[in-house]
Order: C-alpha cells, then sequence, then structure tokens
C-alpha cells in the first residue's frame, strides 16, 4: 500500500502544468471551451508549426469531455491549427453503500473526482432526491438513476393525461423508470411515462 501511494505521488508531481504544456492563449481558449462548470482540464500534449508565436486562440467546439481538441490559432504574419490531447476531470455523485430504490439518497454518496468522457456528464442528485432503482456501493451516480419525488415504487399515484386543453385524471402505481423521468402504470397494465408536479402528481402529455 506504501510503494502504491509513493509511486501515485510521484506521478501526480511528474504531471506537468498547463502552463509547461500550452501556449497562454491555447490554455485560455480551452477553459472558455469548457462546458462542465467546476470541471478542470489536464493537457497531455501539444502539436502546432513551432514557427508561430501565437497572439489568439480558440476552440471551435465545446468540450465536454476527454479528448483530442483542434484549436486554431494566429500570430503575427502566421495562422494554422493545432491539437491537444486532454483530460477533464470534475467531481461526480458516488454512493458510498448500497441504496435501494425508492429510498432517499441523502448521506448514501460522496463527490469525487472523475475523469469526464464525452457524453457522460458529471452528475451531483438535488436535496430530497430518491433512488429509482437499487444501486450498489461505489455506484457513479447518473440522472436516470434519480427522481425528485420522494414516492416510492408501488405507490399510489394520481396521474393526469393531457392532450391539448382536454385533461383526464386517472388513478395508478408508481414504477421503476429507466429515464430520468417519472413513471407509473394503470390498473388496466398500461405503462406511462411524464414528469412529477408540485401537487405530487404525474403529468403524462399526449399528442
Amino acid at each position: 500500500m506504501v510503494a502504491f501511494l509513493l509511486a501515485l505521488l510521484a506521478v501526480s508531481d511528474a504531471a506537468p502544468a498547463a502552463q509547461e504544456i500550452l501556449p497562454r492563449e491555447v490554455s485560455e481558449s480551452l477553459t472558455r471551451a469548457l462546458a462542465i462548470p467546476g470541471a478542470r482540464i489536464v493537457p497531455l500534449s501539444w502539436s502546432a508549426p513551432a514557427k508561430c508565436r501565437i497572439r489568439n486562440a480558440s476552440v471551435a467546439h465545446a468540450i465536454d469531455g476527454s479528448g483530442r481538441v483542434a484549436v486554431k490559432f494566429s500570430g503575427r504574419g502566421c495562422t494554422g491549427w493545432g491539437w491537444v490531447h486532454l483530460e477533464v476531470w470534475a467531481e461526480t455523485a458516488v454512493t458510498t453503500r448500497a441504496v435501494r430504490a425508492g429510498e432517499a439518497l441523502a448521506e448514501s454518496f460522496a463527490l469525487i473526482e472523475q475523469e469526464v468522457r464525452p457524453g457522460r456528464m458529471p452528475y451531483v442528485p438535488p436535496q430530497g432526491a430518491v433512488a429509482v432503482r437499487g444501486l450498489s456501493s461505489g455506484t457513479t451516480i447518473n440522472a436516470a438513476d434519480v427522481s425528485r419525488s420522494a414516492v416510492v415504487a408501488g405507490d399510489p399515484i394520481k396521474i393526469l393525461v393531457v392532450s391539448g386543453v382536454l385533461a383526464v385524471e386517472a388513478q395508478g402505481r408508481r414504477i421503476p423508470c429507466g429515464q430520468s423521468r417519472a413513471c407509473a402504470v394503470l390498473s388496466s397494465g398500461k405503462h406511462l411515462e411524464g414528469h412529477m408536479d408540485d401537487g405530487g402528481r404525474l403529468i403524462v402529455e399526449v399528442p
């Protein structure tokens, strides 16, 4: 264990800072393009023509995870493109113990810094969130894993089906939902998906 920690510290000390790899203008352009609040960029490499003294740099697309990013730059009498290979790190919620479906997350998770892959945004559950499915200890929590409603799966719920100006109220029971929405089933067995209103009803909009 001691050897592992020493090796980890050695790697951390060896990791170069952004200013040691990137021109200041390039580093600033990456920071402006970062689409994840609170995240940090760890540059791994920078490749560009060496003769241009960069004065301006820009990134065409938002950065939402680790990868290779194209940077357009210009200087006195020169323009071109460079590539940055980088990692994005941010705090995200990870369960610290097993959580049952319908259980409030409350103090069952911790914020741990992890590398962010494109398309997998870090997530922090809002206050009062409950798990919509069972989560084992050490699970990275996603928006699809939680609901803002404290209604437990199987509990009765009022359902308001809305179509234009028409609305019909029915009774059903909550069921686990595979998406970051609320779901219920009618006595007929019909499954419905929608969102919860402030009154605790499931609102289902249909064409």
